[in-house]
C-alpha cells in the first residue's frame, strides 16, 4: 500500500469524526504504520457503488469505526447514531414509554426516521417494528458484529432509490475475523435502576479460500419508574399532585361542569387531580437475542459466493397509569334519580381498582442474503456481484388491563349505584368489563440486485469509471389489531386493520469523470453523475439524478459540491393504513375561554356554539385541562411520492499529515412532504379563524361536556420541508509523553427548519423533538502500550418552546470518561461513567408526560459501566 497523501488522510480522518462520546478512531494511524507490500483494495463507498482505491468522494461521509463503539457503554445502534450531531427531531427512542413500541430508529437532519435510508453491508435492511412499519427498527442489528457504520449526510436516491432524502446510515457487519471473542458488559445509573448486561459471543475463521464469522449476542436492560427522578416527579416547581382529571371513583357531567359521581359537590381541580406518574416507566425493559453469520467461499478463481445471515428476538413492555375511561355517555333512563333530572350524563373514571396498563411486544427479525460476486476479464475488468435479499419481521403485541365499554355500560345499567358511589369496583365488575388485547403485524422485503463496476476508457486526467446495475424490489405488510379495539368496543382508541404491499424495478448508471490532472491549482478535478429510473406499482414511473465535483488545488485543499433529486414513495402504512385513534398531548385553545374573554381564540369559540362555562369549574375557576386529546390518525387520502432537492459544497483543509478540518453546507427541499399535520399549530389555527384547518380536522364535541370528542389529524402531502446548516469538523493527532494523543470536535450548526409554514428553528416541543441550532461533540484521546482514556463532551444547544415560545430552554451538557486497560494480549478492562456531573433533563412546557422530550435528553441520569473483552 502507498503512503497516503495528506489530502487523503485529511478526507479519513473527516470520515472518522463522527462520534465524540467514544475514542477518535484509530484507522489512520494504523494505515500510516501499514508498508507499501499489497496491492490496494477496490471499495465502494457509501453514496457510491462506483468501487475505487481511495475514499475522496463528493459526497459528505462520517465513518465511526469499531473501536470508538467498543469503548463506549452502547448496546444498540440507536444509541450510537443518536449522539452524532446529524441526528435531530425526536427519534423514539427503544426506551421510549408513551408512544414507544420498543423500537428505534434514527433521524438524520431531524427530517424524520422513514427520510433515512438504513442499509446493511449496503443493502437494504427490511423494516421492522410491530407491523406495516416505515423505518428500521435498529434494535435488529447487534452492536458486537459491527464493523464500522458509514453516515452518508447527503441525499442519495439516484443510487439507493427511494427514502435516501435527508441520508443514508450504511451498517457494515464483521467480515474478516479469525479466532474467538467474548464480551461481557454491566452497568447501571447511581440511583441503582436502568440495570442493563450484554453478553456477545464471536467466531471466525480465515481459510485458503474463505471466511465465515458468526456471532450470539443476549442484551437485558431494566426499567426505571418515572417517579424514582425529582424531575420527573414533581416537575420543576416540585409540584408532585396530579395532573389528570380523569380520576379514580369517576366524575360526571350533564352540562354543568364536573361533579363527583352522585352528583354532589364539583370537582377541585387543584386536590383532586390523579397523579399517574408512579404508575409509569420513564426508560422501559428490553431483552433482545440476536444471532449472525457471515461468509465467502470463492467457487472459482473469479466467482465468490458469499450469503449474510441474521436473527434477533425482542421483547419490549413499556407501563402507563391505569386505563382512562371517557366520553362515555350514559343515557338517562339507566341512571337512578339525581340533580341530572332527565339529562344524558357524560361519566369518565381512573380504573385504578385494575391496576397499571402494561404494553408487551414479541417481535422476530429475519434477514437472508446469498449471492455471487466476481471479476470480469473483459475489457478494462470489470466487478460484478449478483445477489437476493430477503427480510421479514414477525411481531405479536399485548395491551392489557382494557376496559369493554359495552360490558362496562352493562354492568351499569345493572348496577349503576356501584359505579355511581364513587368507591372502588367490586372483583366481580373487574373481571366482567376488564380484557387483554391481542394484535398481530409484520413486514417482509425481497430484493434482486444486479451491479457492475469497472472502467471504460482513458482521459488526458485518467481513467473514466463506472457503476450500472439494476434492482427489483417487492414489500409488504400488515397490522391486525383485536377484534374489540376494531369495534371501537374499548377503553384504548379504535384502529382498522392495515394491509397492502407494492413492487418497483429500477436501472441505475453511474459515472466518475477526471476532468484535470496534475495542473498548478488542479492537482485532481473529477465530476461525478448518476441517474436512476425506476416504475412503482402505486404511482408510476419517474427518474432521479445527481451531480457532483471535486476538485483537489493540492495535497492540503480539496473543495467538494454534490446537487442532486431525491424522492421517497409513500410507506405500506401511509398509503393502506387502517384508522387509528391517538391519545395526542395536545392544548384545548377554547378551555376556559369565557374566563378570558381576550383570548385571541374566545370569538371563535364561542361562534362555535360552546358554553362560555366549557373548562370551568363549579366555583367558576378555570380547571386545568386535560393534557390529551383522542385524535383518530387517517392514511391514504391520494399520497403522492415526495420529491427533493439536495445541495452540498465544503472543503476538506489538511495543512499537515495530523491535522484535517471539514466544512461543509448542507440544504434540503422537499416538496409534497408526507407529513401528518401538526394537531396543535391546526387546532389553534381552527379557534383563530382559519376555516380551511378546521376542515382538516373535522372537529366533533360532546353534547354533555363540550370537550372534543373526535378529531382526525390525516397524512397530507404537505407544502414543503426545508432545513439548511453547516457540519464543521477538526480532528488533531499528535505525540505527547510517549502517548498517542488525539482530538476530535464535532459540529452542527442549524440555519433553518420550515415546514409547511411552520419554523421549527431553534425550538423543542414533545410533538416534534429538538430543532437546536448547535450540537457538538469533542473528544480527547490518549493511547498508550497499555491503556487508552476518553473524555467526551456533547452539547444540545438552548431552544425556545414551540408552544411556549417565551419560554427558553437551556442548553444540554454531556460529559462522559471510559478508561480501557489491556490485561494482557487476550484480555481488556472498560470501565466508565456517562453523565458525569449528573445533568437532568430540560424542562419542556409542550410537554406535560415526563416533563421533558426523553427522545432528545439523557433521562437516566450517571450512569456507570464496566466490560471485559477476551479473545483468542
Amino acid at each position: 500500500m502507498t503512503q497516503q497523501r495528506p489530502i487523503a488522510l485529511g478526507v479519513k480522518s473527516a470520515l472518522a469524526a463522527g462520534l465524540i462520546t467514544v475514542p477518535f478512531t484509530a484507522t489512520n494511524a494504523i494505515a500510516e504504520e501499514q508498508q507499501a507490500t499489497a496491492p490496494v483494495e477496490r471499495i465502494a463507498v457509501t453514496g457510491s457503488r462506483i468501487k475505487r482505491q481511495d475514499m475522496e468522494t463528493a459526497s459528505p461521509v462520517t465513518t465511526i469505526g469499531a473501536e470508538q463503539i467498543a469503548a463506549g457503554s452502547y448496546t444498540s445502534v440507536e444509541q450510537i447514531l443518536q449522539e452524532t450531531t446529524a441526528s435531530a427531531g425526536a427519534a423514539i427512542g427503544s426506551a421510549t414509554n408513551n408512544g414507544g413500541r420498543g423500537v428505534a430508529n434514527v433521524d438524520l437532519r431531524g427530517m424524520g426516521a422513514k427520510r433515512t435510508l438504513v442499509l446493511v453491508n449496503g443493502r437494504r435492511m427490511v423494516n421492522s417494528g410491530t407491523g406495516a412499519d416505515a423505518s428500521v427498527d435498529l434494535n435488529t442489528i447487534p452492536v458486537a458484529m459491527i464493523e464500522r457504520i458509514e453516515v452518508l449526510k447527503d441525499g442519495a436516491s439516484a443510487v439507493y432509490g427511494s427514502d435516501a432524502i435527508a441520508g443514508v446510515i450504511n451498517i457494515i457487519t464483521k467480515q474478516d475475523f479469525d479466532g474467538f471473542q467474548i464480551d461481557a458488559q454491566a452497568g447501571m445509573s447511581d440511583k441503582g435502576d436502568g440495570e442493563t448486561g450484554e453478553l456477545n459471543l464471536l467466531f471466525g475463521k480465515n481459510y485458503d479460500r474463505g471466511n465465515f464469522v458468526v456471532g450470539a449476542t443476549y442484551v437485558n436492560r431494566g426499567e426505571v419508574m418515572q417517579d424514582s427522578r425529582f424531575w420527573s416527579n414533581c416537575g420543576p416547581v416540585g409540584d408532585c399532585g396530579g395532573w389528570s382529571s380523569t380520576i379514580p371513583g369517576g366524575t360526571i357531567n350533564w352540562g354543568d361542569g364536573w361533579h363527583q359521581p352522585d352528583g354532589s359537590g364539583g370537582f377541585k381541580p387543584q386536590e383532586d387531580k390523579f397523579n399517574y406518574v408512579p404508575y409509569s416507566y420513564l426508560s422501559t425493559p428490553q431483552e433482545r437475542f440476536s444471532l449472525t453469520a457471515n461468509g465467502k467461499y470463492e467457487l472459482s478463481d473469479n466467482v465468490t459466493g458469499f450469503t449474510e445471515l441474521l436473527y434477533t428476538k425482542r421483547q419490549s413492555a413499556q407501563q402507563m397509569a391505569p386505563a382512562p375511561v371517557t366520553g362515555v355517555v350514559i343515557p338517562n333512563e339507566i341512571l337512578p334519580e339525581g340533580p341530572w333530572g332527565d339529562k344524558d350524563i357524560e361519566y369518565r373514571r381512573r380504573m385504578s381498582e385494575a391496576g397499571p396498563r402494561t404494553f408487551e411486544q414479541d417481535t422476530d427479525t429475519y434477514r437472508i442474503v446469498v449471492g455471487l460476486e466476481g471479476y470480469l476479464d473483459v475489457g478494462r475488468g470489470i466487478d460484478w456481484d449478483l445477489s437476493y435479499n430477503y427480510g421479514r419481521n414477525d411481531a405479536v403485541s399485548y395491551a392489557n388491563n382494557l376496559v369493554q365499554t359495552s360490558k362496562m355500560l352493562e354492568s351499569v345499567g345493572s348496577n349503576p349505584l356501584e359505579w355511581m358511589s364513587g368507591d372502588p369496583l367490586s372483583q366481580e365488575t373487574l373481571d366482567y368489563i376488564m380484557y387483554n388485547d391481542r394484535s398481530e403485524g409484520g413486514n417482509e422485503m425481497q430484493v434482486a440486485n444486479l451491479n457492475f463496476s469497472g472502467e471504460l476508457f482513458d482521459m488526458p486526467a485518467g481513467p473514466v469509471a463506472f457503476a450500472a446495475g439494476a434492482e427489483y424490489r417487492k414489500e409488504s405488510g400488515y397490522f391486525t389489531p383485536d377484534a374489540v379495539t376494531q369495534a371501537g368496543d374499548s377503553s384504548q382508541s379504535q384502529q382498522d386493520p392495515t394491509a397492502g404491499g407494492y413492487d418497483t424495478s429500477a436501472v441505475y448508471a453511474e459515472f466518475s469523470i477526471p476532468l484535470l490532472a496534475d495542473m498548478k491549482y488542479a492537482q485532481e478535478v473529477t465530476a461525478e453523475a448518476a441517474v436512476r429510473a425506476f416504475n412503482y406499482s402505486t404511482f408510476g414511473s419517474d427518474a432521479t439524478w445527481k451531480l457532483g465535483l471535486t476538485w483537489k488545488v493540492n495535497e492540503q485543499v480539496m473543495f467538494r459540491s454534490v446537487a442532486s433529486t431525491a424522492f421517497r414513495a409513500p410507506s405500506i402504512s401511509e398509503l393502506y393504513g387502517g384508522n387509528v385513534g391517538s391519545f395526542d398531548y395536545l392544548n384545548d385553545p377554547c378551555w376556559g375561554y369565557g374566563a378570558n374573554p381576550d383570548s385571541p381564540y374566545a370569538a371563535s369559540c364561542a361562534a362555535s356554539g360552546l358554553d362560555p362555562s366549557y373548562g370551568l369549574a363549579g366555583d367558576g375557576s378555570v380547571m386545568d385541562p386535560d393534557s390529551q386529546i383522542e385524535v383518530t390518525w387517517t392514511s391514504g387520502n391520494d399520497l403522492q411520492p415526495e420529491q427533493a432537492e439536495t445541495y452540498t459544497i465544503g472543503t476538506v483543509l489538511s495543512p499537515t499529515d495530523n491535522l484535517s478540518l471539514t466544512f461543509d453546507y448542507w440544504q434540503f427541499k422537499v416538496e409534497n412532504a408526507i407529513v401528518r399535520i401538526d394537531r396543535q399549530a391546526y387546532l389553534n389555527g381552527c379557534y383563530s379563524g382559519n376555516d380551511e384547518m378546521c376542515d382538516v380536522l373535522n372537529i366533533e364535541r360532546s353534547d354533555v361536556s363540550g370537550q372534543i370528542s373526535y378529531m382526525e389529524a390525516p397524512l397530507v402531502n404537505a407544502g414543503y420541508q426545508n432545513t439548511s446548516g453547516v457540519d464543521m469538523n477538526l480532528s488533531y493527532k499528535w505525540n505527547y509523553g510517549g502517548h498517542d494523543w488525539m482530538f476530535n470536535w464535532d459540529v452542527t450548526r442549524l440555519l433553518e427548519f420550515e415546514q409547511d409554514g411552520i419554523d421549527y428553528t431553534g425550538t423543542l416541543s414533545g410533538m416534534n423533538g429538538a430543532y437546536a441550532e448547535w450540537r457538538q461533540n469533542a473528544n480527547l484521546m490518549v493511547r498508550a502500550d497499555d491503556w487508552t482514556l476518553s473524555y467526551s463532551v456533547r452539547m444540545i444547544g438552548e431552544m425556545r418552546d414551540l408552544e411556549t415560545p417565551d419560554f427558553q430552554v437551556p442548553a444540554a451538557w454531556y460529559h462522559n470518561v471510559s478508561y480501557m486497560y489491556h490485561i494482557n494480549r487476550n484480555l481488556d478492562l472498560t470501565v466508565g461513567i456517562n453523565n458525569i456531573f449528573d445533568e437532568t433533563p430540560k424542562y419542556t412546557p409542550s410537554y406535560s408526560d415526563v416533563y421533558t422530550v426523553p427522545e432528545v435528553y439523557d433521562v437516566m441520569g450517571r450512569y456507570i459501566f464496566t466490560k471485559l473483552s477476551y479473545r483468542f
